[in-house]
């Protein structure tokens, strides 16, 4: 099974206790949602057990929407 970015918007909105709605691909993780280190350390492992794999750091580190992460969990890579 294939990990869409439509099951990151609905594993961020169960995680965040938010309205699918709020979580559009270009919302910003830090900014918009509020997501600090622990949460998304959290995150990464509900992440990896719906399909979607915790990428490198490195890659992490330039990650800031939705969309972003959703390309690096799935490519390793952001763009």
């Amino acid at each position: 099974m294939r990990f869409t970015l439509h099951d990151l918007r609905h594993c961020l909105a169960d995680h965040l206790e938010r309205d699918l709605a709020e979580i559009g691909e270009q919302a910003r993780l830090v900014e918009d949602l509020g997501i600090d280190s622990l949460a998304m350390h959290a995150l990464l492992i509900e992440i990896e057990e719906l399909g979607g794999h915790i990428p490198e750091p490195e890659s992490l580190e330039r990650v800031c929407t939705v969309a972003e992460l959703y390309a690096a969990v799935v490519a390793d890579t952001v763009p």
